[in-house]
């Protein structure tokens, strides 16, 4: 079945000098944030989906391509899609609470790859999914190369779900080529962090926790990277690690059908794993990096008018822990970001069915 949807997004940034659309800024005062189009199907016992995308910032024009079988209890897939990992990047852009991921999921977790995965269950309380990918994120200049990646999840009961998960590859930098680092941004896409030349492992170690009582969700989840600096240094000696640290806390509240109200906290920061000295630097091959952080609340809204039509808004504003780093430098204060969007889906504008 041909499936679509489009996400027309205003923006405003009553505080911020920076020029939106940017690379500092990502984000314009309007864009089409999403156009996406694909189809889902079956053929001889087999699911397969494939997915377009020109409008993302990501640059990635396939999304999603693959196909995926049971032959027993347990399901294979293989093509690009989303590795097992974030609960937050797990989410369908099309269902997120939010107008954009929080920094957990934009910023730090494994993304879309080429791989193969293994999907199933153990007993009647416990999840599983593994998997091989080429790489964590397909067309960025972070990407790491071969990573494994796997989630378990166990539901003890009905309305709660608690997880863990972790991914491993391998890190290469090349002296011509951009930095290959992980960069920090929040769910406004301001740039606070400056990615870094890094060499040797990428770590990821995280979890999270979902409990829906009622009308309500609550959402916890965190997740640390740790990236090996195998001979970045002046003479090619090892640096310390670079390590990023995530966390987000999400409620939400289904006061009628198809209405929401939420907020969500988030916090992202970044540090090398070494003691601290005077001679602490942004360059991107600093013995010492600067230490950075920011942390955000949103609070938003999002009403299903029909079953093919959705309105958003948001209202979040951001803190930065080092005050150079903030829009206007050296100015420690909130900066608030506003937003709204109209979702358009297909086939559900045509009367059909949207899975």
């Amino acid at each position: 079945m041909p499936e679509a949807y489009i996400q027309l997004d205003w923006r405003g940034y009553p505080e911020s000098p920076v020029t939106p659309g940017t690379g500092r800024l990502e984000f314009n005062t309007f864009e089409v944030r999403r156009m996406r189009a694909g189809a889902t199907g079956q053929w001889r016992g087999m699911r397969f989906e494939f997915t377009l995308d020109p409008q993302d910032i990501d640059g990635t024009l396939v999304k999603d391509a693959y196909v995926e079988f049971r032959p027993g209890s347990y399901e294979i897939r293989f093509g690009q899609f989303k590795p097992s990992g974030s609960r937050d990047y797990g989410t369908s852009a099309r269902q997120a609470d939010f107008l954009e991921r929080a920094a957990l999921g934009g910023s730090l977790s494994t993304q879309r790859d080429l791989g193969v995965s293994l999907h199933g269950d153990v007993g009647q309380y416990f999840d599983y999914d593994v998997g091989v990918f080429a790489g964590d994120n397909n067309g960025a200049s972070s990407r790491s190369g071969v990573t494994g990646a796997g989630r378990l999840e166990w539901e003890p009961r009905r309305d709660l779900v608690l997880a863990m998960y972790g991914s491993e590859g391998r890190l290469r930098a090349v002296e011509t080529d951009p930095e290959n680092g992980l960069e920090g941004r929040l769910s406004s896409g301001y740039r606070f962090f400056e990615n870094v030349y890094v060499q040797g492992q990428r770590t990821r170690v995280g979890g999270d926790i979902e409990w829906s009582p009622g009308p309500f969700q609550f959402t916890v989840e965190t997740l640390r990277v740790r990236d090996e600096r195998r001979e970045q240094g002046v003479d090619l000696d090892n640096l310390s690690p670079l390590v990023g640290v995530a966390t987000n806390f999400t409620t939400r509240w289904r006061f009628a059908r198809r209405r929401d109200l939420v907020v969500r906290y988030e916090y992202l920061g970044f540090d090398d794993a070494g003691p601290k000295t005077d001679m602490a630097s942004v360059r991107p091959r600093a013995a010492d990096v600067r230490a950075r952080a920011a942390q955000a609340v949103t609070f938003g809204g999002s009403w299903g008018v029909t079953n093919w039509l959705r309105l958003m808004g948001n209202a979040g504003v951001e803190w930065f822990s080092d005050p150079r780093t903030a829009p206007e430098a050296g100015v420690n204060r909130g900066y608030w970001t506003l937003g709204t969007r109209l979702q358009l889906e297909l086939p559900g504008i045509l009367g059909l069915r949207v899975r």
